[in-house]
């Protein structure tokens, strides 16, 4: 049984510990199967894409409005 510093606060826990007694993190990190993270940017992904091709075609679909100075040139032929 050795003692391993806690990655947050460096307080000396024992190897056997599963969680940090100072901080409560835990030692032995656990990682999230990769299903997790592919469906969290699958997500991301299905809310913004609609979200920016609907931004683009608003932007697109505005009528353009002429410049002061064309219309002054229009006018004075």
């Amino acid at each position: 049984m050795a003692l391993e510093p806690c990655r947050v606060c460096g307080t000396l826990n024992s190897s056997e510990a599963e969680i940090c007694l100072s901080c409560e993190f835990p030692t032995k990190g656990r990682r999230r199967p990769a299903i997790f993270q592919w469906a969290a940017v699958g997500l991301f992904a299905l809310f913004t894409i609609p979200l920016v091709m609907t931004l683009m075609n608003r932007i697109q679909s505005q009528p353009r409005q002429p410049s002061p100075q064309s219309v002054s040139i229009h006018l004075a032929r």
